[in-house]
């Protein structure tokens, strides 16, 4: 069958998963602004089991969703130990690409301040994000001219973690895919202003030395609309960069796009391998940060 088509005949289980899911761990919304996507929010563990904080920038076509609607997925890391924090920010068509990846590393900034001042340590931030927040993650976490415009101080995020995001605009896009990326720039800006392939491609020696982020990336040959090839082509990229590289090809039969990028914190840790990477990759980062300090 299709995988657009399966794609498609995903949405009305994942509806009833939202609407059936049960909320454990009462999230705070803190409100950084008078726009109804100037907020984020947080989602504290009853039993802190890890000391890293998991900033999760949601998907929705960089047009619609928020941080309310992927509530469940802040409940589930936060469920498995991690403090985490749902960043809100700005859709098309009021604003477009300068605008959104502005209020993701602005909300980034705030998110810190709020935690501090909650004595949360945030020494160590793990940016995740599903679809368009993978995109938008790993801009913010490889484009060293948003770090300077923001002061972002890049030490403290120890890894990025991207589920099916776009990459690369290059090679095969199919046309919904293309429409939505169309639709992020301004009419004449030139895309690769917005792609992660050339913030990559713009890092020197020095710049390496800091935004030498491990990446873990996850996509599905069966995705219905991102082409895996053009995480491939990202992956290569940063290796040639010595940019530590895990990539993880989607097993599972729920494969399509919403299922793994999104549905995948819905499902049983025991039974979703896809799932099971994802919580392996995050103890890996512990383990690792742990033995640097010893």
């Amino acid at each position: 069958m299709n995988d657009m088509i399966r794609e498609f005949q995903s949405y009305p289980g994942m509806v009833v998963k939202m609407l059936s899911y049960k909320r454990e761990i009462k999230a705070s919304r803190i409100s950084i602004g008078k726009g109804k996507d100037h907020y984020f929010l947080h989602f504290a563990p009853h039993i802190k089991k890890h000391p890293e904080v998991i900033m999760y920038i949601h998907g929705g076509g960089w047009n619609s969703k928020s941080p309310k609607t992927f509530e469940y997925v802040g409940q589930r890391l936060a469920q498995e130990g991690y403090e985490c924090i749902i960043l809100g920010y700005r859709k098309v068509p009021g604003v477009h690409y300068n605008e959104i990846i502005s209020d993701v590393a602005m909300n980034y900034k705030a998110a810190l301040h709020y935690l501090k001042n909650r004595g949360i340590d945030a020494g160590r931030v793990i940016i995740m994000g599903s679809s368009a927040g993978a995109h938008l993650g790993s801009i913010f976490v490889y484009d060293k001219e948003l770090h300077k415009k923001f002061k972002i101080g890049a030490k403290r995020i120890v890894g990025f973690i991207g589920i099916a995001g776009l990459y690369c605009f290059d090679g095969k896009m199919g046309w919904s895919i293309r429409q939505l990326v169309t639709d992020l720039f301004e009419k004449d800006q030139n895309w690769k202003e917005g792609e992660p392939y050339s913030k990559l491609d713009l890092l020197t020696p020095d710049d390496k030395a800091e935004l030498s982020i491990p990446m873990y990336l996850i996509n599905s040959e069966h995705d219905g609309v991102i082409d895996i090839k053009q995480t491939l082509v990202f992956a290569r990229k940063a290796m040639e960069l010595n940019i530590p590289v895990t990539f993880y090809r989607v097993t599972d039969a729920k494969n399509t796009h919403t299922n793994y990028c999104a549905g995948v914190f819905y499902e049983d840790l025991s039974k979703s391998r896809t799932l099971q990477t994802i919580f392996n990759y995050l103890g890996q980062i512990s383990t690792d940060m742990e033995q640097k300090s010893l």
